[in-house]
């Protein structure tokens, strides 16, 4: 068993700090991108590689770089360049008009990326023996990654490909390649600053912003009393979560869609628990239920009781039966959660 991981370069340095659809422009890592690639190196510093490839362009070539730390070969190969953009090259991507399944014209249609990247990969894979990293660009990682998974090739911008993003590809005894894991960073939760990114790229506004402040302090709180009381719980995981928690928070249905907007960003561990911090899926003591208790604690910047909160919150569901089942399910919920994590911190565990 063999693993070819598929890179993402990290940020660019877009002048003007306006993001732009390039595939053959040349422009180097921002600052950001420059960290994103020290993560990367932190994440392969203990993986066996045998060699790492890149694309020729700039952006590629620093993060393979500094990804590699020069522990491993560096070896640019034309074959892992972007796709040529064409009508749409360097144009600020707010400007661009454009569908899921639109390609430029006078650029490299994905059918021809597909059969590239693939005729690049196995020329990587024959000319070496172990591990190999190959750091590329996100229209032709996504181009490849829909021809393994069956993904269709003409929405192939919807896998997930973020700057700094690790794919997984196996290649088995027999030579079959099939990818493993697609588009995840190499830490699991995003630090502070990533954070304040997200907001910012989503637009999460003021208020919101400060209410996930005050349940990340609660959920920091709680997370370090189970831990002295004995529980394993991973707080760099709660403290990204809460902070995130409602980073769409005036969209319909905001938890599935904080979740879909965390792995698209790649950490998929911090996306799982914005699905569930609205309605728990299990009861059980773990980081997701850390992050549903402290949102349940505050109210907007203060904290409450969960009678108190659900008292209020009960108002709006009107006259509505359903809603008002709903809300009864929640409340009951709350409460059990709450039941269970007071035992366990007074040392009757329970469950």
């Amino acid at each position: 068993m063999r693993t070819v991981y598929l890179v993402r370069h990290g940020m660019v340095d877009f002048p003007g700090g306006k993001r732009r659809c390039i595939g053959r422009t040349d422009l180097p890592l921002s600052e950001v991108g420059r960290k994103q690639a020290e993560d990367l190196g932190e994440y392969f510093r203990t993986r066996p590689v045998e060699a790492v490839f890149c694309s020729p362009l700039a952006r590629s070539v620093e993060t393979a770089k500094i990804l590699a730390g020069g522990r491993f070969p560096v070896l640019e190969t034309e074959g892992l360049a972007e796709l040529d953009m064409g009508e749409w090259e360097n144009v600020p991507l707010c400007d661009l008009k454009k569908e899921l399944e639109s390609e430029p014209l006078l650029g490299e249609g994905r059918e021809h990326g597909l059969m590239r990247m693939d005729h690049t990969i196995k020329h990587i894979l024959s000319h070496t023996q172990g591990d190999v990293v190959a750091v590329a660009h996100a229209g032709i990682n996504c181009c490849y990654l829909a021809g393994l998974t069956g993904h269709p090739l003409n929405t192939s911008r919807a896998l997930t490909q973020p700057y700094g993003g690790i794919s997984r590809i196996i290649v088995d005894d027999r030579g079959a390649v099939f990818a493993a894991e697609s588009g995840r960073k190499p830490r699991i939760s995003p630090c502070d600053r990533e954070c304040r990114d997200i907001w910012d790229h989503y637009g999460t506004p003021e208020r919101v912003r400060l209410h996930c402040k005050a349940v990340a302090q609660q959920a920091d709180r709680l997370g370090r009393a189970l831990k002295e009381a004995g529980y394993y719980v991973n707080m760099e995981l709660i403290h990204s979560a809460a902070l995130l928690h409602d980073v769409v928070r005036d969209r319909k249905d905001h938890a599935a869609e904080g979740a879909r907007v965390l792995t698209r960003e790649g950490y998929p561990l911090v996306a799982e628990i914005i699905r569930c911090h609205h309605d728990l899926e299990h009861e059980i003591i773990n980081e997701t239920s850390v992050v549903y208790l402290a949102d349940k604690w505050i109210q907007g910047e203060q904290e409450m009781s969960l009678d108190e909160r659900f008292s209020r919150s009960r108002a709006r569901c009107g006259g509505n039966p359903g809603a008002l089942a709903a809300h009864e399910r929640r409340y009951r919920q709350a409460r059990t959660m709450e039941e269970k994590v007071r035992n366990c911190l007074s040392g009757l565990r329970t469950g």
